[in-house]
């Protein structure tokens, strides 16, 4: 009986050190293999862009206290008034003014743009000109909020990216720190794409680098308190082809109290069960998404020669595969790659783009591909969309639109569109973002990439 026991508690002892062992070998550690960064010094003028009162200190605030420590200046802005029904805009504004504070900022460091919360993708896509402003659910078409950087603001994309503008232009910074791309949730994909916009209108050419906060269901991993781990970038957007480029930024002893204790401030956000408090750990973590260079083509492929399978069209970008709302459920609208072929004019007169996703193309969906071209007599916005096997392409520029049937082909989970020369005929710089839709919701989308046409 005695050697029975013996033997199960060996047992149970060996199992044991085996779940220890398993488990301590899954804690996140910081990863050697990635570079430290952003480097800030002295002189360095910080630009932090947040779409939220908390967005600043939640991703942001070890970097905020070590500019500030190291006596670079420092800029936060938040772009929406954090009216998320929860509490009231004014709270959160004195939540960010406190939290901030205890950084080693002062009130006149935090500008506050005030637009509607939830607002920033519909801006961006559909109210950008004056003469079609966003209405608010009180029934407002100006900013309202109190500590508005401009008061009365319209409320449509062209002014919010203006704003932006006159920051970046009053500020001078050499570091911007925003939003990534791949963020899921929509204020933040969409203040990622008003910055690349407006860092392309005001000839920026600093550093940009991006910080990424909501990737659901297991990002980050654990999703809890944890300060004595390090916090390591997501799997599916490590290694992508052209896409992010991942910097570590630890944080001192000193920095990581002083962000908890900051982050606390935000009583109406940080609640005990809180995800946010994942980010509660022993560094920060950036991105940087280089600008992705097309040489325009002398060898023009047509779109009977991809049909016919002669002709391939070169990935320009991937998004991750399993990402979306879905998490991967929904392959038809999940995007895994964007293609472009940009023609030299002097065969034909169209240039060629493609979307590719995990399954094939659903017919009752709807695939966006957004760009904003920046042409020396305006900015050019286009938007062709792919539905039930059919293509169209809308251009507004200067107050002007117009809208046309495209050819389009789908072959092997691959949509390849037919588009006029002339959109790239005077722009080296555009921006694109592709997504997915399916009943109006938005399924999948893709950062906003910056593309330079040579």
């Amino acid at each position: 009986m005695k050697w029975n026991f013996k033997i199960i508690l060996l047992a149970v002892l060996i199992v044991s050190l085996t779940v220890m062992v398993y488990s301590y070998s899954q804690l996140p550690f910081y990863p050697p293999e990635y570079p430290a960064g952003p480097s800030i010094n002295a002189g360095d003028r910080v630009l932090v862009v947040a779409p939220h009162p908390d967005d600043e200190v939640i991703c942001n605030g070890g970097v905020i206290s070590y500019a500030v420590e190291n006596k670079a200046q420092v800029k936060v802005v938040v772009v929406t008034d954090g009216n998320d029904t929860k509490t009231s805009p004014l709270i959160r504004h004195n939540e960010t003014i406190n939290g901030t504070k205890i950084l080693g900022l002062g009130e006149e460091n935090v500008t506050f743009l005030g637009y509607k919360d939830g607002s920033l993708r519909n801006l961006l896509n559909d109210y950008w000109d004056y003469n079609n402003p966003f209405t608010a659910s009180n029934g407002s078409k100006q900013v309202t909020y109190p500590y508005a950087f401009q008061k009365n603001a319209t409320y449509c994309g062209a002014n919010l990216a203006k704003n932006l503008e006159t920051v970046i232009t009053d500020f001078k910074p050499t570091i911007i720190i925003y939003p990534s791309g791949d963020d899921e949730q929509f204020d933040h994909q969409a203040t990622n794409g008003f910055i690349e916009y407006a860092t392309i209108q005001t000839g920026y050419n600093g550093s940009k680098y991006t910080y990424l906060l909501h990737l659901p269901p297991n990002w980050p991993s654990p999703r809890s308190y944890y300060p004595e781990y390090y916090l390591v970038p997501p799997k599916q957007l490590v290694g992508v082809p052209n896409g992010p480029e991942w910097f570590v930024f630890n944080l001192t002893t000193h920095q990581e109290r002083l962000k908890e204790e900051s982050l606390r401030t935000y009583k109406t956000q940080i609640v005990p069960s809180s995800y946010l408090l994942s980010f509660l750990r022993k560094n920060e973590l950036f991105a940087e998404y280089h600008t992705l260079n097309v040489s325009r083509s002398t060898d023009n492929p047509s779109l009977s020669e991809f049909g016919n399978g002669s002709k391939t069209l070169s990935n320009l970008f991937y998004d991750a595969a399993g990402d979306g709302k879905y998490h991967g459920k929904e392959e038809s609208l999940d995007i895994i790659s964007v293609g472009i072929n940009v023609s030299d004019g002097t065969t034909n007169g169209n240039s060629l783009l493609s979307v590719k996703t995990v399954g094939e193309p659903a017919q009752d969906a709807v695939y966006n591909i957004r760009m904003n071209i920046f042409n020396p007599e305006g900015t050019e916005r286009v938007k062709i969309s792919v539905h039930s096997g059919n293509a169209e392409i809308q251009r507004e520029v200067n107050g002007s639109s117009t809208q046309d049937n495209i050819p389009v082909i789908i072959k092997n989970n691959t949509m390849v569109m037919e588009i006029p020369s002339d959109i790239f005929k005077n722009s080296p710089y555009l921006i694109l973002s592709v997504d997915a839709t399916k009943s109006g919701a938005i399924i999948d989308q893709t950062p906003w990439r910056v593309i330079k046409v040579s």
